[in-house]
């Protein structure tokens, strides 16, 4: 390799870790810029949209409490029947804002004065008219501000109308339910009602400026546009009908928001042929009369501030990398021109010629170090070879003792199946594997006195090879013991006191001991704290042994074993196994659990017993997933035929 090679790609990749840097910085910038404009533009969309909302509210709270003032009035009997109109006069001509107002009755309410009573005052130019609502062609007790604060029993504020026979012009109503006392009762008796226009609400949403080309709109309720910058769409279209027209969802959804009475800055997926592009909009509900304010934001016009700084920062960028450049490669190929000498010097070593000689470094920089570094690596790669052959050579022959050591212990137990061709009266099938390359659970099985099956299961605390030297004891002085003796209770007694004399490293074997009397089915056993086996009766049923308080052998030299007993039928299987079949784990530390074990077993009563601890280790396959053994699993299954 050529030096002024390994300088262009040294250069190659500081320009392109610069550029990347840039592109990095710029576009962080970039969000954080343009974020930041957001959220400004969403604080300042909120607080108009807020200002507005209380300037219309403030009119409208204002106007509001007339009505309910005149509602208490009517229900405290303070005005009577010939001094409303008066009344309602005086009120018009106190405030600007109310176009007409109306005292609406009951129909039949007064029967002197016809079906309908309600007097209703109202502004023609600058003089104040009177009149009565209510006739054949008006029956304004079938009208919505009449009957929905009649229905409900609050204030109303009615969608925008034209009002003919009435105020006859645009207007907005709100209704306030009073009532009277007859018999004692109280009685809805009509509905105090003043009549709005909506030029007030233009001139205010008219007022609203946003950036060059937004506009502002205000909708009703039920989506009806009450003001728009179009004058086509007021009073004519609703948000929903011009969604649908132009096939818009995204209007429809936020048309959906806005009329529930929420409030949000967010990006608004339709079009507006107002304005080109894209668009956000803030909308806020108005509290009283249950209106929405939309305001549109152009995003060119949000972001234009940030595109020219934009043009102005990629060309600072574009001529910072240039000078960057030529700075680079001038460095670069100063300080890489010694490597060649390094270069060849590592092809040697890398050779396994660790005593190669070294350029010669004078300056005391970088170089140095790396000199320092390469003399360093040569002494260590030598001594490291020695060192590994001699590992090697240790690990290999410790291998090969252990696979020694599990071949003697598998050879220990049990492993030709059916061991017992010439004693039909039971079967037996077992398995054994090892966590690690030598394990500490055993089993066994014996025939004592020509008509007495002995068989037994252990696990035995820990692992690897002091488990499995136990293990062996175990084994070892079990068949001792039972030579001997036949009753469970005393050859587990006696095995724990000779495990437990001079058991200086505290190991412990959980142990089960069966004798089943092959001629009457009796099978007496001693558990000294292992899992309980499980019995499988020839109908069917699974039924787990019975728990013992009994510890495990090897810890109390004096404690006393007992014994329990169980008849077996012709046809009943005994299932027993080792804790590292319940607690085998999944890679989500889950247990396979005794639920598990008993579902398996009750799925397969009728199986032989290399069937049944072949589908109990399929599912403990499908449970581990792969998972590595974390401990060793043992499981025998015995058929007593009878």
């Amino acid at each position: 390799m050529k030096t002024h090679t390994l300088s262009s790609h040294i250069i190659s990749y500081v320009l392109l870790f610069c550029i990347g840097l840039f592109l990095v910085t710029f576009s962080i910038y970039y969000y954080f810029t343009r974020s930041t404009i957001q959220e400004t533009t969403k604080e300042n969309a909120v607080a108009l949209a807020n200002n507005t909302v209380n300037r219309i509210e403030l009119v409208l709270n204002t106007e509001e409490r007339i009505p309910e003032i005149v509602a208490k009035m009517l229900e405290s009997s303070f005005l009577d029947r010939d001094s409303l109109i008066p009344f309602l006069k005086s009120i018009l001509k106190n405030n600007k804002n109310i176009c007409g107002s109306s005292i609406s009755y009951e129909p039949n309410y007064f029967p002197d004065k016809g079906m309908f009573y309600a007097p209703y005052v109202f502004r023609q130019g600058s003089k104040i008219r009177s009149t009565m609502l209510g006739n054949e062609n008006y029956e304004y007790a079938f009208m919505d501000w009449y009957q929905i604060p009649k229905m409900t029993q609050t204030p109303y504020w009615s969608e925008p109308y034209f009002d003919e026979g009435g105020g006859n012009m645009l207007m907005t109503t709100y209704s306030v339910p009073f009532y009277t006392y007859k018999k004692r009762e109280r009685t809805f008796s009509g509905v105090v009602t003043i009549d709005i226009s909506l030029e007030w609400l233009t001139k205010i949403m008219s007022t609203v400026k946003i950036f060059k080309t937004g506009y502002a709109f205000l909708i009703s309720q039920n989506g009806t546009i009450i003001t728009h910058p179009n004058k086509d769409y007021v009073m004519n279209q609703s948000i929903f009908t011009i969604a649908k027209e132009n096939n818009q969802p995204g209007m429809r959804d936020i048309g959906r928001q806005m009329i529930k009475g929420g409030g949000n800055f967010a990006s608004a997926d339709f079009k507006s042929k107002w304005h080109p592009g894209k668009l956000w909009i803030n909308y806020k509900g108005l509290p009283s009369s249950h209106w929405s304010i939309g305001v549109i934001y152009p995003e060119s016009e949000m972001f234009a501030s940030l595109h020219q700084i934009n043009i102005i920062l990629i060309c600072l960028i574009v001529v910072g990398l240039f000078l960057l450049s030529l700075f680079t490669v001038k460095i670069i190929r100063k300080l890489t021109s010694p490597l060649k000498h390094f270069a060849d010097s590592a092809r040697l070593i890398a050779a396994g010629d660790f005593n190669v000689q070294l350029p010669e470094i004078k300056t005391q920089d970088e170089m140095k170090e790396l000199y320092n570094s390469f003399s360093y690596m040569q002494k260590e790669l030598a001594e490291y070879i020695v060192s590994l052959k001699d590992t090697t050579a240790a690990k290999e022959k410790i291998e090969s003792e252990l696979r020694i050591a599990s071949e003697i212990q598998m050879a220990m137990i049990p492993h030709i199946f059916p061991p017992f061709p010439d004693l039909p009266q039971v079967d037996v099938f077992a398995v054994l594997k090892s966590a690690k390359e030598v394990g500490g659970d055993l089993y066994d099985f014996f025939v004592i006195d020509g008509n007495k099956f002995c068989f037994a299961i252990g696990d035995v605390s820990g692992k690897g090879v002091p488990a499995s030297l136990f293990m062996a004891v175990t084994r070892t002085l079990v068949r001792s013991i039972s030579d001997k003796e036949i009753s469970p209770s005393v050859i587990v007694s006696t095995l724990n006191k000779s495990l437990s004399s001079n058991n200086e490293s505290s190991m412990f074997v959980t142990f089960f001991l069966g004798v089943l009397d092959l001629a009457t089915g009796e099978l007496r056993y001693s558990n000294a704290g292992h899992n309980p086996p499980v019995v499988i009766r020839g109908n069917g049923d699974v039924i787990m042994f019975e728990k013992t308080k009994y510890i495990p052998v090897g810890l109390f030299e004096d404690f006393d074993y007992g014994e329990l007993s169980l008849q077996l039928a012709p046809g009943d299987k005994i299932f027993l196994y080792t804790d590292g079949v319940s607690e085998a784990e999944n890679v989500e530390n889950k247990l396979f659990g005794e639920d598990n074990l008993m579902k398996v077993i009750g799925e397969n009563v009728k199986a032989s017993p290399r069937d049944l601890i072949h589908n109990m280790e399929v599912g403990l396959a499908e449970h581990v997933k792969g998972h590595t053994q974390s401990d060793d699993i043992t499981m025998m299954t015995i058929v007593y035929n009878g």
